[in-house]
């Protein structure tokens, strides 16, 4: 898939599309943290756009999932927070 040709809020894969990169966003994350380093918001966008095979091809498409993972990296971040606190820190994230 194309950035340009990704679903959008009025798309009925929307939220589909919403969880799988909530989904990427969380595994980026859990290794970020088990290598004890942090990652900027671009840099986790092109490594979203990475797992799942999202080309980056034009500018406009680059924002448009630049200010998606800015807008649910929290949610993804609460997620693997509560995922940890109910299995003792052990977990699994499928894609």
């Amino acid at each position: 898939m194309k950035a340009s040709e990704a679903p959008t809020i009025q798309s009925p894969t929307w939220n589909a599309y919403r969880g799988r990169i909530i989904a990427a966003i969380a595994d980026v994350e859990v290794l970020m943290q088990q290598r004890d380093k942090g990652i900027n918001s671009e840099v986790l966008t092109e490594e979203v756009a990475k797992r799942l095979g999202i080309a980056i091809d034009t500018p406009d498409g680059y924002e448009a999932l630049l200010k998606l993972v800015k807008a649910t990296r929290a949610i993804a971040r609460e997620g693997l927070r509560r995922t940890r606190e109910q299995q003792g820190g052990q977990y699994a994230l499928l894609l």
